[in-house]
This record gives structure tokens, sequence and C-alpha cells, in this order.
């Protein structure tokens, strides 16, 4: 698996053969939501918010959690470059189809640098949106289901502990009653 900056770089590579096309505008739209994009990661990481932080210290003693919640965050920072592309797409009135459909490509391109779709075709953004906003949905699901596991294994662990001081009583009376 190609780690997040080998598919940054990969995607900007795309990007440049785009801008020797005929659509040198959109293509700097599209290069500026990129970095848009990625100024807001790193913004997220410099204001401490909690998406990106708080994981870190309530699933530090479960991996598979943590995990989860850095792959979700990262789901939603993909969604919301569809959101910048969309809103950018309005400054162009005149060519507003053939710039959405040349962002359709770079956020398909984007998707699939994460494996989430295997195609670059516009046609497919819907599917690729659609994708994205599942899986932030059954990663939160998953969170949820390892929080509320967490939460029965703290509630059986107590009614363990209690039970065994309830039985340690009740040997301890039946000896005394012996005596």
């Amino acid at each position: 698996m190609q780690t997040k900056k080998e598919i940054l770089v990969a995607l900007l590579n795309v990007l440049r053969r785009i801008v020797i096309s005929k659509h040198k505008k959109e293509t700097f739209a599209a290069l500026q939501v990129l970095k848009q994009g990625r100024a807001e990661m790193v913004q997220d990481f410099l204001d401490h918010k909690p998406d990106i932080y708080a994981p870190s210290f309530k699933y530090e003693d479960s991996p598979a959690l943590l995990s989860l919640a850095r792959e979700k965050y990262f789901m939603m920072w993909l969604s919301r470059h569809w959101q910048l592309f969309s809103h950018e797409a309005t400054f162009f009135t005149d060519k507003q189809k053939e710039t959405e459909a040349l962002f359709a490509t770079v956020f398909l391109k984007l998707l699939g640098k994460w494996s989430i779709v295997k195609t670059d075709h516009a046609g497919q953004l819907n599917l690729g949106i659609s994708l994205v906003k599942d899986m932030e949905t059954v990663l939160n699901q998953f969170i949820k289901a390892g929080e509320k596991s967490e939460l029965m294994r703290n509630t059986l662990e107590i009614t363990l502990d209690k039970n065994r001081v309830i039985f340690d009583r009740e040997i301890k009376k039946l000896s005394e009653q012996e005596v």
C-alpha cells in the first residue's frame, strides 16, 4: 500500500499532465482545491482538532479502534474535497459542465489512490461520493460497536468482581457457622 505522501505526489503528477491540456484555468482551480484540502488537514493538526487527537487518547488501548478513527478522519477529509470542488465549479459559469467533469476526474483519481474506486470516469462520480459517505458511516458504526464492546467488557469485569466478593462473603459466613 502506498503512503499518503506517495499518493499525493502521484495525484500531482496526473494534474501536471492535465495542465498541458486546454483546461488550464480549470486545472489551476483543481490544484487550488487540492492545496486547500492539504492546508485544511495541516491546520486541523495545528489547531489540535479533537477529530485527530482525541482518538489517540480515547483508543490508546485499542489499536483497531484507533485505526478506524484515523480512517474516519481521512474519509471526512476526502469527502470535503468534493465539497470544495463543487463550490469552485460555480465560478466557471461559461464552462461549468466541463469544469465539473474535470473536477470529477481529479476527485475520482484521488479516491482511486485510496483504493476506493478503480475508475476516473466522471460518470462514476456519484458512486465515488456514495462510497466515501458509506465508508464514513460504516467506520462510525464500527467505532460505536467497539466502544459498546469495551463498555460491555467493563460491565462484565465489574459483575465478575462483584460476584467474587459475594461468593467470598458466603464462603466466610458458612465457614464461621461451621466453627
